[in-house]
């Protein structure tokens, strides 16, 4: 097993891209960053050089779809066979790759056709564990993982963290580019499930990670808040992902809901709310129109 960690950057915070990179690359047998643009890709440029990788240099933001497709592309000419996705803020923990890969051989040689095996997040901002998400008729189920050392299988993964094979890139297609950035992840895996493939979670390969810049309370739950650019896609791209045939039904259901409870939550609890309203009733007409990629391209 050859692999790639593809970490896409985006105007990073350098000190922090400094710890993903240098936790990294004793871990895996190469490094590429891809960079969408970024003000400060002189310092990007100098952390990578430092972590003996190589970095991509895109003039304007792509999106993140299509710049895990250029690592990919890029993995694929210089003879991996795995790629590790990462993104700017995702800091391994050591000997966390290791386990990855160990379990995908595990399942592999079991016969499981895996598309992709990633790790338990503890997300830092609602203090979350990762559960693994399943379809149950008309309702998505949430799995704890607490008592579990075997990987579990997930609808879907986050895609930072994760380990993919490249010949079930090859079977199943790139990231879906027009999306560009929100459930990017999360509609690969639903087309690879299409294709015969289950994703894993492995509760052994525990990392943090932060969702958005902070929380709000809504009842007994903690939800991330983003920018208000990202309520636009997410919609957007959710009632979009909600009419496509290889989306399970009980997922259909949870897309709608939620885009619906996004106009709630976010126009009324968090800040900016005049323009999170427009946004969010802008991504739902895009999404009917079928207007994809970045907003105003």
């Amino acid at each position: 097993m050859r692999i790639l960690a593809v970490a896409v950057t985006y105007n990073p915070e350098i000190a922090l891209l400094a710890q993903v990179l240098e936790a990294v690359s004793p871990q895996v047998q190469g490094l590429v960053v891809v960079d969408n643009g970024s003000a400060n890709v002189r310092e990007i440029r100098r952390i990578v050089t430092g972590n003996d990788g190589q970095i991509i240099e895109i003039p304007g933001n792509i999106g993140i779809a299509a710049a895990q497709n250029k690592g990919v592309s890029r993995a694929r000419d210089d003879g991996f066979t795995h790629v590790l996705l990462l993104d700017q803020d995702t800091v391994l923990a050591p000997g966390m790759v290791r386990d990855l890969a160990d379990h995908l051989d595990a399942l592999t040689h079991g016969s499981e056709a895996v598309a992709a095996i990633g790790p338990a997040y503890f997300e830092l901002n609602s203090r979350r564990q990762t559960r693994a998400y399943r379809a149950d008729r008309l309702r998505v189920s949430r799995l704890p993982l607490d008592a579990e050392t075997r990987p579990v299988a997930s609808d879907f993964i986050i895609a930072s963290g994760s380990l993919v094979p490249l010949s079930v890139l090859e079977a199943v297609g790139g990231f879906k580019e027009d999306l560009f950035i929100d459930l990017v992840d999360v509609e690969w895996c639903f087309r690879a499930r299409a294709a015969g493939y289950r994703s894993y979670l492995s509760p052994t390969a525990a990392v943090e990670h932060r969702l958005g810049s902070g929380t709000v309370q809504i009842g007994a739950r903690q939800v991330a808040v983003h920018v208000p650019i990202r309520n636009y896609y997410w919609v957007r791209n959710a009632l979009w992902l909600a009419r496509q045939p290889y989306t399970p039904l009980a997922w259909r259901l949870y897309f709608i809901s939620r885009s619906l409870a996004f106009l709630g939550t976010y126009t009324v609890m968090a800040d900016k709310r005049a323009l999170r309203l427009k946004l969010i009733l802008r991504g739902i007409r895009d999404s009917v129109a079928g207007r994809l990629g970045p907003l105003g391209g």
